[in-house]
């Protein structure tokens, strides 16, 4: 979900009209950032308090983008944000919203995809009968096997060379 947030603040800032974050912004940063933001979004009980806080969150990312691009930071600095990155952002904050209510079904649905197209291990027939006995040999077998044996020669060794 965090990963999720991040991309779509970075999606939504571009599409804004911002400029495009970095791959090590992206990688990095942004996810620590939205780990955060979605886990307090997680724990609010009712959906004005999730978009709320995911409001708040797409404030701070957006912030934070344009604090690592001066350049951009200094064209806008007369400017206050345009309604084209205030939309976009909003966007970004309702598809994050609508993907964290319901990420429960979307992660078993994409379990349940897996499922059919991964290998799967071979479970063990049922035991529906006892297993079959193994015969024992009887004490004969054993006494045969001791008198061959008490006839070889014990102290065989390699043959003597001349």
């Amino acid at each position: 979900m965090a990963g999720l947030c991040a991309l779509l603040t970075a999606t939504g800032h571009t599409a804004g009209g911002g400029t495009a974050p970095d791959l090590a912004v992206l990688a990095v940063l942004l996810p620590l950032l939205a780990y955060g933001l979605v886990g307090v979004a997680c724990r609010c009980r009712g959906v004005p308090g999730t978009v709320g806080v995911l409001a708040a969150g797409q404030l701070v990312l957006h912030h934070v983008l344009e604090l690592l691009h001066p350049s951009h930071h200094a064209a806008q600095a007369a400017l206050a944000p345009g309604t084209q990155m205030i939309t976009m952002h909003a966007i970004a904050t309702l598809l994050t919203a609508l993907a964290l209510r319901h990420a429960d079904r979307g992660l078993a649905a994409l379990l349940a995809a897996l499922g059919r197209v991964l290998p799967r291990r071979l479970a063990p027939p049922p035991a529906d009968r006892p297993l079959p006995v193994l015969a024992v040999p009887g004490p004969a077998v054993p006494a045969a096997l001791a008198r061959a044996f008490a006839v070889a020669h014990a102290r065989r060794g390699p043959p003597v060379t001349c």
